[in-house]
C-alpha cells in the first residue's frame, strides 16, 4: 500500500507537469506553472485526511532547527562531492565548465521568456522548492522511510530525478545536469530521513535554483551569498563533528568505566565467598572443640561483619549499574 501511495503521487506529479502552459504571457504561464505543482499536494491532502497533512510531508516545527542545521552541516560535503561529480562528468563527457555554462544560457535565452529568470528568482522557492520537497522529501520519504535510509533516500530521489527529463532538451550537458540533481536530492533526503523535517531542504533547494538564476543577473552577488552559506555550513558541520567525537569519547569511556566496575564486582564476589568459607571453617573447629567459645564469638563477629560491608558495597554498585542501563 505504501508502494502504490508513492507511485500514485509520482504519476500525479508526472502527468501534472502538463498543465503548465509554455506560454510568453506571464498571466498564464505562472498560474498554470502554480496549478501543476499544486495538484500532487492536494492529491496528497486526500490521501492523508484525517491523519495530518503538514505532518504527513513533514513540515512541523518538531526538529525544524535539527533540519536547517543538518542541511548546512552537510551543505559543504556534497558542494565538495557535487563539485568533484562535476568536474568528473564535465571530463568525461570531454566539455568545459564553460561551455557547459553557454549551453544552459543558450537554452534559457531560448524557451524561455525574457521575464521568467525573474520570476524564478521567487519561484525557486514557491511553487518549485515548496511542492517539489513536500512530495518527495516529505510525503514520498517519509512513506518509504520505513524500508531503510538507503531505499527511501534513493528511491525518493530517482522518482524526482524522473520529472527533470526537459533535462535532454538543453543539449550535451543533460548527463551534468542529472548527475548534478541526483546529488542535491540525495542530499536533501539525508536531511529529511534524519532529522524528520523538510523545512531546512526547502530552503536549500530554493537558495540552489535562486543563486544559479541569480548568477544570471550578478555573478558576484550569487558568489557572495555562496561563501556566507558555506562558511555557515562549515561551522555547522564543525559543530557536528565535535558533537559526534564528543559521543564516542563518552561511550568510550562508559564501557572503559562497565568493564573496571565488573572487575570490581567480580573481586567483591569473590572476597565475600572467601569470607563465607573462612566463617564456615570457624564454625567447623569451634564444632570439634578446636576453638574457645569466646574466640569463636569474636572471630564470627569480625567474618560477618566484613561479609556485610562487602554486601553494602556490591548492593551500592549494583545501583549505578542498573540506572545506567535502564
Amino acid at each position: 500500500m505504501r508502494v502504490l501511495s508513492v507511485l500514485l503521487v509520482w504519476l500525479a506529479f508526472l502527468l501534472s507537469c502538463g498543465l503548465a502552459v509554455p506560454s510568453e504571457n506571464p498571466l498564464v504561464r505562472i498560474p498554470t506553472e502554480i496549478l501543476a505543482y499544486s495538484l500532487p499536494l492536494l492529491l496528497i491532502w486526500f490521501l492523508v485526511r484525517g491523519r495530518g497533512f503538514w505532518r504527513s510531508i513533514r513540515v512541523e516545527r518538531k526538529n525544524l532547527g535539527r533540519s536547517l542545521y543538518l542541511s548546512l552541516a552537510l551543505l559543504v560535503v556534497f558542494f565538495l562531492i557535487i563539485q568533484a561529480a562535476s568536474v568528473a562528468t564535465l571530463h568525461f563527457m570531454g566539455k568545459s565548465e564553460e561551455e557547459a555554462k553557454r549551453e544552459m544560457e543558450n537554452y534559457m535565452e531560448n524557451q524561455t521568456p525574457s521575464w521568467y529568470p525573474r520570476y524564478l528568482l521567487l519561484g525557486s522557492f514557491f511553487p518549485v522548492a515548496f511542492c517539489e520537497e513536500a512530495v518527495f522529501r516529505g510525503y514520498v520519504l517519509g512513506t518509504l522511510a520505513p524500508f531503510g535510509l538507503a531505499t527511501s533516500v534513493l528511491a525518493s530521489s530517482f522518482l524526482h530525478l524522473s520529472l527533470h527529463i526537459w533535462y535532454l532538451k538543453v543539449g550535451g550537458i543533460a548527463p551534468l545536469l542529472f548527475v548534478q540533481a541526483l546529488l542535491l536530492f540525495v542530499w536533501f533526503g539525508l536531511v529529511s530521513y534524519w532529522s524528520g523535517n523538510i523545512v531546512g531542504t526547502i530552503l536549500m533547494h530554493g537558495l540552489v535554483n535562486f543563486l544559479s538564476v541569480l548568477r544570471g543577473f550578478s555573478e558576484a552577488a550569487a558568489g557572495a551569498i555562496q561563501v556566507a552559506l558555506i562558511c555557515l555550513g562549515a561551522i555547522c558541520l564543525f559543530d557536528l563533528l565535535l558533537s559526534y567525537m564528543r559521543v564516542r569519547f563518552k561511550r568510550r569511556v562508559y564501557r572503559e568505566m562497565q568493564s573496571q566496575l565488573e572487575l570490581n564486582l567480580g573481586r567483591l564476589r569473590r572476597m565475600r565467598e572467601g569470607l563465607k568459607k573462612m566463617l564456615a571453617e570457624i564454625k567447623k573447629r569451634y564444632r570439634r572443640g578446636e576453638m574457645g567459645r569466646e574466640d569463636f564469638l569474636r572471630l564470627e563477629a569480625v567474618y560477618k561483619r566484613r561479609i556485610e560491608e562487602v554486601e553494602r558495597v556490591l548492593n551500592l554498585q549494583r545501583g549505578p549499574t542498573k540506572s545506567a542501563r535502564a
